[in-house]
Parts: structure tokens; sequence; C-alpha cells
């Protein structure tokens, strides 16, 4: 599956004093490219575990200015363990200025003995289908 490009609204309160997206704001855009992205693939349909973040990663790489135009978010699954699967995400002004690249990593989590979960089989076939690894120059 290629990358799921996910259009998200800039809204005047993402900005900071400098009149940019602030740092923290690409955490908010990268869970909403996430929970689309998961729920393209089915995830309603998937029984397994509840998901948690257990790290995440950006790098940033130029601002994000203030603007009507959403920014975009091409997102896909990049690893698959035992409990646990990688999404990757790369955020373009609209523009197709490059802003960000980011990982995160989400486990399955069992919640009655606070501890990572195994992934079933029927979750491992469902993000099988998002899996993919972009090339390191490959653009919006």
């Amino acid at each position: 599956m290629p990358t799921v490009r996910i259009p998200i609204a800039r809204r005047f309160s993402d900005l900071d004093l400098l009149g940019h997206v602030n740092n923290v704001v690409y955490y908010d855009y990268l869970q909403e490219s996430r929970l689309r992205l998961l729920k393209s693939l089915g995830r309603e349909t998937v029984e397994a575990a509840p998901l948690v973040v257990a790290h995440q990663e950006i790098d940033y790489i130029a601002p994000l200015p203030g603007g009507v135009e959403p920014v975009v978010v091409e997102t896909w699954i990049e690893r698959i363990g035992t409990s646990s699967f990688t999404v990757g995400a790369i955020v373009w002004d609209s523009d197709d200025t490059l802003a960000a690249r980011a990982s995160t990593v989400m486990v399955f989590f069992d919640p009655a003995t606070g501890k990572a979960a195994p992934m079933t089989d029927q979750a491992r076939a469902w993000l099988a289908a998002g899996l993919h690894t972009p090339d390191s120059g490959e653009t919006s």
C-alpha cells in the first residue's frame, strides 16, 4: 500500500508568537493522521487489544507558517513487531515544502496487566496492508 495522504486544517490556535505552527501541535497532526490511517485500514473490523503510544520522535525540517491551506501528512506502517508497530509520517506544507519527518511506536496494551499484549494474527494481517517503506528521496 502506498502512503496515505491526509490533509489537516491549520487553525489559528496552532500558531505561536512567531506566526508558525508550534512544535507541540505537530503531535496533534500526527495523531490525526495516524487515526485516519488505521481507520482506512479497517481498524474497527479487527479484534485486538487497545493501542498506546510508546515512543514518538519528530525531526523538524522547516517551519509551517500560518495559512488557510491545510498541511498534508503522508503516513504509513513502517515496521511490525511482536506487540508493537511503527507508523512513519512526513509533514508537508501546502506548497510541498517538507516540514517534518516523524515516527511513532504503537503498542498493543493489556489494561488488566498493564503490560504489552502480543499482536494477534488478525492484527498483523491488518497492519501488513499498510506496510510501506518510502525511498529516502521520495517526495509528495
